[in-house]
């Protein structure tokens, strides 16, 4: 994602304002600000492509950690518990969270050429 008015590639989640920013978040259109120009623009945090594949709610991030299902919390977190669904944490925000949907295999594959 880049900043439409400056190009940069340097901003952060902008809260959400008026009626029109909560419709456009149900279709997956977030709102951001840039931290160098101030712009604010709504953009998908996660591209469509990677839809299926686990991520990030809060910053649409695919780089996640796989840990154990105790560290993630929530109200359904016993359910998920139960059920044996796979808890993640994302690297750069530190989202703790559960997911069904498969790692990607971008990120797959780089986690196993650090590892070697």
């Amino acid at each position: 994602m880049i900043c439409p008015a400056c190009n940069s590639t340097d901003f952060r989640r902008s809260h959400r304002r008026h009626i029109v920013d909560f419709f456009a978040s149900l279709l997956g259109y977030i709102p951001w600000r840039c931290s160098h120009c101030s712009k604010r623009f709504r953009s998908r945090s996660t591209p469509v492509a990677n839809l299926l594949c686990a991520h990030c709610s809060v910053c649409g991030n695919l780089e996640l950690k796989r840990i154990s299902p105790d560290l993630a919390s929530g109200l359904t977190a016993p359910l998920w518990r139960a059920l044996g669904v796979p808890a993640f944490r994302c690297i750069p925000c530190r989202h703790k969270f559960f997911s069904v949907l498969p790692l990607s295999k971008d990120v797959e594959d780089t986690e196993y050429k650090i590892a070697s």
